[in-house]
């Protein structure tokens, strides 16, 4: 369902921002989801940016905030 959503929200993200977006929505710290996806701090943070850009999420919006909605 959450996935639905999220897509519904916005068609165009990839399967590995789908997942960090899961694992958001878990509340996953960036330290967990760095583990789980053996990825570096700087692509978490590029796809974190990739994911804001996307759903059009300004710096004050929280991206856990909207996870959490969904």
């Amino acid at each position: 369902n959450f996935i639905k959503k999220l897509i519904r929200l916005c068609s165009n993200l990839t399967y590995t921002e789908v997942k960090i977006c899961m694992y958001i929505k878990i509340n996953f710290s960036n330290k967990q989801i760095l583990e789980y996806m053996d990825i570096s701090n700087s692509t978490l943070s590029n796809l974190r940016s990739s994911i804001r850009k996307k759903l059009n999420l300004k710096r004050s919006q929280s991206l856990l905030n909207l996870m959490a909605t969904l």
